[in-house]
């Protein structure tokens, strides 16, 4: 590896099964490969095939994996994102999440025994067991939120839902009950 090399990481992107959180993480993996690091980008076969093409002259770092997708009972067959359910059906697509649990650890374990073991992961909120499986190979994980925190601390945990439900559009125009209260002028 020459010195220039070094520096080059090998990641892999992990997102969650919305087309919406998908793209902006196709748009980091084009922006790593063009800075010269190899990423592998994961997810389902469906979702990998509608994904829009990478630039030709940034495919060869760019490798796009399909895990095989888990069977959820009362999940559609070949529903592999939001888009392909209701939203009431959702929550089965979160179920469909963590059945990708051990297809990454096969994955994950593969890449290892095969000398490419990955800098770092970076995943979506949805993957709960992925830091505890890619802890087991030595490989650090980060997350990457496309929602801005303020965001998710707006919305709340579930807990403050069941506490101060908000069922009104009005109940969204104020600041939540567990929201901080901060001085009017912060300097």
């Amino acid at each position: 590896m020459g010195e220039a090399d070094a520096t080059k990481l090998d990641v892999v992107l992990f997102p969650w099964l919305a087309i919406g959180h998908m793209i902006p993480y196709l748009e980091l993996a084009k922006r790593l490969a063009a800075r010269g690091h190899a990423v592998t980008f994961l997810s389902t076969p469906r979702n990998v095939a509608r994904l829009p093409p990478v630039p030709a002259q940034l495919a060869p770092r760019v490798r796009l994996v399909a895990l095989p997708a888990p069977a959820v009972e009362g999940l559609p067959e070949g529903a592999e994102s939001t888009a392909d359910v209701p939203p009431e059906k959702n929550e089965l697509i979160k179920k469909a999440a963590d059945g990708l649990a051990a297809p990454f650890a096969a994955f994950l374990a593969g890449a290892v025994a095969g000398g490419r073991r990955p800098d770092w992961i970076v995943h979506d909120f949805c993957h709960r067991s992925l830091p505890r499986i890619a802890g087991d190979h030595g490989v650090p994980c980060a997350a990457f939120l496309i929602v801005q925190a303020t965001t998710i601390a707006f919305l709340g945990p579930r807990w403050a839902h069941a506490a101060h439900p908000r069922t009104a559009h009005e109940d969204f125009t104020v600041a939540p009950k567990w929201w901080p209260s901060f001085p009017p002028a912060v300097a």
